[in-house]
């Protein structure tokens, strides 16, 4: 049989479990606002009678002695969570993307008054215009400035992708330190929280840190968490570890700095400790190294295709024709591709706009160069096509990336309501415990009662 006392320990646990329910939702409270903190919840258990194992001349109590705080648990939902981490890097990949092709698109600026389509029909036009009007100095002169326009269009366009690839490279390099430093802190929180587990120390706030940190190298590249026993979580990247227990691996970035080297030599990453490679094909990295392996080098190939096919067409044209003074034509640009294209005459006269060489002036040669405007297989068509096929993806780009935005925002709202701070709810939860805490103090004040009554008034 129990003792006549137990019911002031009864009361007495119970106080004392109400209290720290009280101190969890003010901690709850104090934290509403504060990124990445996780709800938290007292977890209480009730204390069996005196004993639960039958002996002959002993009976069982029938009531339970009180309760214990058995833990003070974070509200998570880990299968959430690894989803919410995935969708959190693709959305950087393609948050990436969509910026990428934005910056292409601001390259060419089509269409546009300004745009190389304008400037190459406008060449186009002054080469009629010299059809027209062979002889005249101010109507050749024209020509070679609207032929360097478009070799000026050309070169700049060159130089910004050139730009657009350093600048991806520069950030990749960014992206890989903060990897690198991240993943030493998560490595660093494991082994406290591992302590902190072994010690039985309370480690909720660490927790969410690195948690918190986790999901950042979601973000930069895509990374992956499987939880151990021990309180820690081991980082992957595509099957290749970064974060084991408290051990941390470098990444660093290797390949070309320039867009003219990235043919030969591709942007790429690999682990610092063995030299193998680090794949990373989702988040913030993963996308800087799609833009510089596979975006801009697409497109800086395409302007040069424009270029070269410039290049060939006109100078196969205009070295078949002859000048004002009855001479050969010679190449009208210079250079191999669209960052080198140069217009190589000078001296007006030395258009190449007559196509006979018996010394008469006339425009035949410079009506079949204003014909490339037209032409089936001249620059024209290969510019359009490049301006075709940017606009096309480049609009897919903003739509995956909407709808990737969507999707994350809707999850992250998902995983707020599973594991943020609801003010009602605490609200709730105070009232509930004050309650609990004050029927629990008139409990012991009820049994203090009536010891007194049994002891100081039984037997007179």
């Amino acid at each position: 049989m129990s003792s006549t006392f137990s019911g002031i320990s009864t009361a007495l646990s119970s106080l004392r479990a109400q209290r720290q329910g009280l101190d969890v939702s003010g901690q709850n409270i104090a934290n509403v606002n504060t990124e990445g903190y996780s709800r938290q919840r007292t977890e209480m258990t009730s204390v069996e009678g005196v004993s639960n194992v039958p002996t002959i001349w002993a009976k069982q109590d029938p009531v339970g002695t009180g309760v214990n705080v058995g833990d003070v648990s974070r509200v998570r939902d880990e299968l959430l969570e690894a989803r919410v981490r995935t969708e959190h890097a693709h959305n950087s990949y393609l948050s990436g993307q969509n910026a990428t092709y934005d910056s292409i698109q601001n390259v060419f600026k089509e269409p546009s008054d300004t745009g190389l389509q304008e400037r190459m029909s406008t060449m186009w036009s002054s080469f009629q215009d010299l059809a027209n009007n062979p002889g005249d100095d101010a109507t050749r002169t024209a020509v070679l400035q609207q032929a360097s326009a478009v070799s000026t269009s050309l070169n700049g366009a060159s130089t910004t992708l050139g730009t657009i690839f350093s600048s991806a490279r520069s950030a990749a390099k960014s992206q890989v330190d903060d990897i690198n430093t991240t993943a030493a802190e998560v490595a660093s929180l494991n082994k406290g929280l591992m302590q902190a587990k072994i010690g039985g120390l309370p480690a909720n706030e660490l927790a969410d840190r690195r948690d918190a940190l986790v999901l950042k190298l979601a973000d930069l590249a895509g990374a992956t968490a499987t939880v151990r026993d021990n309180g820690a979580v081991d980082v992957s990247l595509f099957g290749s570890t970064l974060v084991s227990g408290t051990a941390a691996r470098t990444m660093q970035v290797n390949g070309a700095n320039t867009l003219s080297d990235q043919a030969a030599n591709p942007v790429s990453m690999s682990f610092t400790d063995n030299g193998q490679p680090a794949i990373v094909t989702s988040g913030e990295l993963g996308s800087s190294l799609e833009t510089l392996n596979s975006v801009v080098p697409k497109y800086a190939k395409s302007l040069d295709d424009v270029a070269t096919k410039m290049i060939s067409t006109v100078n196969g044209i205009h070295t078949a024709g002859f000048d004002k003074n009855g001479d050969p034509g010679g190449p009208f640009f210079t250079g191999t591709d669209a960052g080198s294209i140069q217009v190589a005459i000078t001296d007006p006269s030395k258009v190449a706009a007559s196509d006979n060489a018996n010394g008469r002036l006339d425009g035949g040669n410079a009506d079949a160069l204003g014909d490339l405007a037209t032409s089936g297989s001249g620059p024209d068509v290969s510019y359009r096509q490049l301006v075709a096929d940017l606009g096309v993806t480049a609009k897919s780009a903003t739509l995956k990336a909407d709808t990737q935005s969507t999707i994350t925002a809707d999850l992250d709202s998902s995983h707020e309501a599973t594991s943020g701070v609801s003010l009602d709810e605490e609200m709730s939860n105070l009232l509930t415990y004050q309650r609990a805490y004050e029927a629990a103090a008139k409990l012991m004040n009820t049994v203090d009662q009536t010891l007194n009554t049994l002891i100081n008034s039984t037997g007179r």
